[in-house]
């Protein structure tokens, strides 16, 4: 007589188990291997392993996120600022969170987060994730973190081989929406691409805004005629900050700007470094002092608030968090380079270059010695397209001294002599050590404007031998 084979389906599952428990360890491992052998190398170490870990077990992402509480930012500009805001005020208010300090906001790079943030076991050091996503890796992030809050900052034209049209992003947000209906959105309600993402989901929705000047005067950019992106009819605006964001009204098909839930409603006690935003929260103000100056960085603040105050952090939380705060590298990031004062300010599409422009030109004393860098790799979008819609006139002049310098810099040198530079005050410099040495022997400050791939070329080569300045500490 055949022997009766009892809980046979129940063996089989604990022999999965054990599989996936073996797969989990062993991309854990992988990474924090490898993530400490790149290290020593001298390399940042936040893709690499995170891939290694992903081949290893594809499903990583997913089983260290489950039952921790998770906020993922995304956005085209402003997504970086506003998760190191976001996470100084986990850190501040809950001990720890999970979060990449480098910025790589792809799916490999939150790999590597989510892996050194574990035991080899798979247990999490801490209960909270803080994740900066790519627009077009929320559709593997979402699904995978499935996070309580996600915030979307704007969406502009940026990377075009990517994002060829204005939606395009939207459109891969909102499919990565629908796989998580519990997730709460945190919208830039001046948007009108982020805010037309809550006509696609039935996700609660909290609306943040800007409702006055960020800047003493208003500041126009290569958006100057706004199309609705429902019709195509031209938007108008009972108030705009900048670029395409304000308050606006489609009179065509009736296309509006949503009520903020918490917005900013006054910039005040204006300095180099900071400010005082008064807040409307909930029908309530609110005065914090802020350690952000720019236009574009006051946006950054209100989403990284409107976050924090969704995500259950206290009000009083948030705003000291916002009082602290410290820029991520290549952001208002200084090194003093033999005496020499390098400022590194990223650029990464014309509206947030724009933006950078316009802060640079209403300094008390604007630069004359620039560095001006260009490259077209895969962070960057190989499309160099956009830099013709800066205003650089508004920059260089004939007595502006400037280096070019990335792959790109022939046509970043083109579009620098059209604006008004002087060709016999400027060279080119490709080599970033040799950059890093030219720096050195400069006789005043040079800010160097550069976007992904070049600037951290060039930060590698600085922190070689130099330390970066807080800048922000008084």
């Amino acid at each position: 007589m055949r022997a009766v084979e009892p809980h046979k389906g129940l063996t089989r599952s604990s022999f999965e188990v054990d599989a996936m428990s073996v797969k989990k360890t062993a991309a854990i491992a992988v990474c924090k291997v490898s993530y400490k052998l790149m290290r020593a190398l001298g390399r940042t170490a936040r893709a690499l392993p995170g891939m290694l870990a992903l081949k290893v077990d594809r499903s990583i992402v997913r089983e260290l996120s489950e039952g921790h509480k998770t906020i993922v930012i995304t956005g085209t500009n402003g997504k970086t600022t506003t998760t190191h805001m976001v996470q100084q005020a986990i850190i501040n208010a809950f001990g720890s969170a999970a979060y990449d300090p480098s910025s790589t906001n792809m799916e490999q790079g939150i790999a590597t987060t989510l892996c050194l943030d574990s035991t080899l076991g798979g247990k999490r050091k801490s209960d909270w994730a803080v994740i900066e996503s790519d627009e077009g890796a929320t559709k593997r992030l979402l699904p995978a973190t499935a996070p309580q809050v996600l915030v979307v900052t704007n969406l502009y034209r940026d990377q075009i081989d990517r994002y060829p049209t204005w939606t395009t992003a939207r459109d891969y947000i909102i499919e990565a929406i629908k796989t998580v209906p519990d997730t709460v959105l945190v919208l830039d309600a001046d948007c009108q691409v982020t805010a037309s993402i809550a006509d696609a989901v039935s996700n609660k929705v909290v609306w943040f805004g800007v409702e006055c000047d960020p800047y003493d005067e208003g500041v126009a950019d290569h958006d100057e005629h706004v199309e609705c992106i429902k019709c195509g009819q031209p938007l108008e605006y009972a108030h705009r900050t900048f670029a395409h964001l304000g308050e606006f009204n489609c009179p065509s098909c009736g296309y509006t700007h949503h009520v903020c839930d918490i917005a900013a409603v006054a910039v005040g006690a204006k300095q180099e470094k900071s400010c005082e935003l008064t807040l409307r929260v909930f029908g309530e103000e609110l005065r914090l002092p802020v350690n952000v100056r720019a236009g574009y960085d006051i946006y950054n603040a209100v989403a990284a608030f409107a976050g924090l105050v969704t995500l259950g952090v206290s009000q009083e939380q948030a705003a000291n968090a916002l009082g602290s705060f410290v820029h991520a590298a290549h952001r208002f990031e200084i090194f003093n380079v033999d005496g020499v004062e390098a400022r590194l300010l990223l650029m990464k599409n014309t509206a947030g270059c724009n933006q950078l422009v316009n802060m640079l030109v209403s300094e008390e004393n604007p630069p004359t010695n620039l560095i001006c860098m260009l490259g077209n790799e895969i962070m960057d979008g190989s499309s160099t397209e956009w830099i013709e819609g800066v205003h650089w006139e508004k920059l260089v002049d004939s007595q502006t001294k400037i280096i070019v310098g990335g792959p790109c810099y022939e046509d970043l040198r083109s579009r620098l002599l059209r604006a008004g530079a002087n060709e016999q005050l400027m060279r080119v410099q490709t080599d970033y050590a040799a950059l890093v040495a030219d720096i050195a022997a400069m006789d005043e400050p040079v800010t160097v404007i550069a976007n992904c791939s070049t600037i951290e070329a060039l930060r590698l080569e600085l922190v070689k031998k130099y330390e970066p300045i807080d800048y922000w500490a008084e």
